[in-house]
């Protein structure tokens, strides 16, 4: 295995999706848990906490996963846009438009078929 594709699945691994279909999920629980009702992470050393930087990292690799599994789509630039305007809304404390950007993300991401 090379060493970049060693490093990227030991990113992804701090992350509970493997592909686009639980990438999915893990927007969903990004939506409800942000900016600060993260649960402990299991699995980790000491139940680490989530943090709002920690998962939006997930959303951003999560999206450069996708578009590996299912190549460059309109769907995919426009959710990685609307991440970042999500994670600058909560850390300026505008959690609505944080929460409805993230909903904007699940609605690009359905249009995507997975399994």
């Amino acid at each position: 295995m090379r060493a970049g594709k060693r490093h990227e699945c030991a990113e992804m691994t701090k992350f509970p999706f493997n592909d686009l279909h639980s990438f999915k999920d893990f927007v969903v629980f990004v939506q409800i848990c942000s900016p600060n009702r993260f649960p402990l992470r299991e699995g980790t050393l000491a139940n680490t906490p989530w943090t709002l930087d920690l998962a939006f990292e997930g959303l951003r690799l999560g999206l450069d996963m996708a578009v590996r599994e299912k190549g460059e789509r309109r769907e995919f630039t426009e959710s990685r846009r609307l991440v970042g305007e999500a994670y600058d809304a909560y850390k300026s404390g505008d959690v609505r438009s944080g929460f409805t950007k993230l909903e904007e993300v699940q609605k690009l991401l359905r249009r995507v078929p997975s399994q």
